[in-house]
């Protein structure tokens, strides 16, 4: 199998300047951003005070500032979101336009994505395309002289690297990979157990559930979210995981996992792969989460007549 390469069209970049940057990242995210170098990225969750997933960072160092790449979609609500976060809040003046703002943070934030295309390569046989070095430790990002980078991508996100170019730069290695449009995208990133920007990495979940913890350094010091995920980091067993499903038919969506009569968890994403036929992703509670275990998926045909149909449970990435 050759590499795969698929091109994120609706990725967003935020440049992220001033002195605070690092501190301002640093007391929104999971993640410790202090390890950001010059070859060295770091993958950092925003969470909202449940400890559920607002949005996905990639950041970089830029120089004098730091690069976020953001969940495909979402540039809009992550701005939204960093700049609510860098003023003061105060309960002194009830109306807002009455009262001086203030701001946490000597920060600027500036919407970079027109400046950059942003793709993906998924791991295929042999060595990367393009003379790219094959993936490192989660984070470890090649520079060229272009301007153009490649980071490592944590196995969890696909093991294989995350392409930024900027625009205009010719891409090398496209012509030996297997170019994926959405919808092959959908299937292999399915097969592959690689959680999904608008279907698993959504504030339904929290970064354990999805397979995100090694971005959770709850020593790092305080952050939205740190007092709900440390009380769910000490018995992950209550929460859910992210499992694969082999399915006799197709369905629709929404549908959820049932063993007998109890509702055990929900599929979050479905696909009909070339080869393995009709397959999912679903969030379903860890004492459920057995490779093998026969289940029933039920949705509602038409938006009608409820159907279920036959699925096994399957570690990533799904086989035949």
């Amino acid at each position: 199998m050759a590499w795969m390469y698929y091109r994120r069209y609706h990725a967003g970049a935020i440049r992220i300047s001033g002195e605070d940057r690092f501190d301002f990242l640093q007391a929104l995210g999971t993640n410790d951003v202090r390890r950001v170098e010059h070859e060295r990225a770091v993958f950092t969750v925003l969470a909202n005070a449940a400890g559920r997933i607002l949005n996905l960072l990639a950041v970089l160092n830029d120089g004098d500032a730091l690069l976020a790449l953001v969940l495909s979609g979402s540039v809009g609500a992550a701005l939204q979101y960093l700049r609510s976060q860098l003023e003061e809040t105060s309960g002194t003046v009830p109306l807002a336009a009455f009262r001086k703002k203030t701001f946490r943070f000597a920060v600027s934030l500036q919407d970079e994505s027109r400046l950059w295309e942003i793709s993906e390569l998924l791991p295929g046989e042999g060595e990367p395309p393009g003379g790219l070095e094959a993936p490192k430790f989660p984070g470890h990002a090649q520079r060229f002289e272009n301007g153009s980078a490649a980071v490592s991508l944590p196995a969890v996100l696909g093991g294989g690297l995350l392409m930024l170019n900027p625009k205009g730069v010719t891409v090398m290695m496209i012509a030996h990979t297997s170019l994926l449009d959405d919808n092959a995208y959908h299937a292999e990133r399915i097969r592959r157990g690689i959680p999904g920007g608008e279907t698993e990495l959504t504030a339904e979940f929290s970064p354990f559930e999805v397979g995100l913890g090694d971005l959770v350094d709850l020593e790092k010091g305080d952050f939205p979210g740190r007092t709900m995920l440390a009380y769910e980091a000490r018995d992950l067993s209550r929460s859910r995981t992210l499992v694969g499903l082999k399915l006799a038919s197709p369905i629709t969506l929404p549908a959820s996992v049932r063993v007998g009569d109890d509702q055990v968890g929900s599929v979050t994403s479905f696909a009909e792969h070339p080869d393995l036929g009709p397959i999912a992703m679903a969030a379903v509670r860890r004492s459920y989460a057995q490779p093998g275990e026969e289940v029933l998926v039920h949705y509602y045909a038409n938006g009608v007549a409820e159907t279920s149909v036959p699925a096994t449970l399957t570690t990533f990435p799904v086989t035949l």
